[in-house]
């Protein structure tokens, strides 16, 4: 499933949890720190990151958490070109 469509599925969701909202935004922080716009990742984090804030404001932590597992999987990318 794309970004967009998770997009419109959270605003589908009615909203099921509560959750420690700042200790999750303050990992994806930590997790993305130092992401520059010229790295090939930005542009999917960023669409991953609306997601999660598409989350956060309906307050779907399920939602939330596959879009921070999304943002994990391509920070823990490695672009192959730029290794030294």
């Amino acid at each position: 499933m794309d970004y967009l469509e998770k997009i419109k599925q959270i605003e589908r969701e009615t909203p099921k949890t509560t959750t420690d909202w700042l200790t999750a935004w303050r990992e994806l922080a930590h997790l993305t720190y130092g992401l520059t716009t010229d790295d090939p990742r930005f542009e999917p984090v960023m669409r991953w990151l609306n997601v999660c804030d598409v989350a956060f404001s309906l307050d779907s932590w399920s939602s939330f958490q596959e879009a921070a597992g999304q943002v994990t999987r391509i920070i823990g990318t490695i672009d192959e070109s730029r290794r030294p």
